[in-house]
């Protein structure tokens, strides 16, 4: 009777060792604890459905999009752009769908010179650059600047952003 006990336990236990990651995954992802491809933050995905639904189709010069890495061989680049005007300029957003994924491209203008910067959708500053109105684009070296820029940008947008 005590071997009968013993075994029943050994398979209980079996059982909840092997149930644990089961129902782990089953919350995270799927059944097999797989994350699913291709999810947006929340906040990232909101900012991409603002763009898609309220946004313009534009095409953007490639010049100081290829600083970013993003390239068209050569052509411009088609873009859907949310712009919008605050207390010290104009804010723009455009969303880059060129290499199959969701990328965001911020800009504003500073006087005579466009600040430009590359980020994912999970709001991480990926390239800036900046843009003179009568000059070639150049990568801004200045990290520090360049990332309080991109933070003021994304937070002009996140004000703004309907459903937060």
């Amino acid at each position: 009777m005590s071997a009968f006990v013993s075994s029943r336990r050994t398979l209980l236990s079996a059982a909840a060792i092997l149930a644990v990651p089961l129902a782990t995954g089953a919350c995270s992802g799927d059944l097999f604890g797989r994350q699913p491809r291709h999810t947006l933050p929340p906040r990232g995905d909101r900012l991409v459905r603002w763009i898609q639904v309220d946004g313009k189709d534009n095409m953007m010069a490639p010049e100081a999009l290829a600083f970013m890495g993003i390239t068209n061989e050569g052509r411009d680049i088609p873009v859907r752009q949310l712009a919008e005007d605050g207390s010290d300029g104009r804010y723009v957003v455009s969303l880059i769908n060129i290499r199959k994924i969701h990328e965001f491209v911020f800009h504003r203008r500073q006087r005579d010179v466009l600040i430009l910067h590359q980020s994912d959708t999970k709001f991480a500053r990926l390239a800036s650059v900046r843009y003179p109105r009568n000059g070639k684009p150049t990568p801004i070296t200045d990290t520090a600047f360049a990332e309080s820029d991109f933070q003021q940008q994304i937070g002009f947008w996140f004000s703004r952003m309907p459903g937060r």
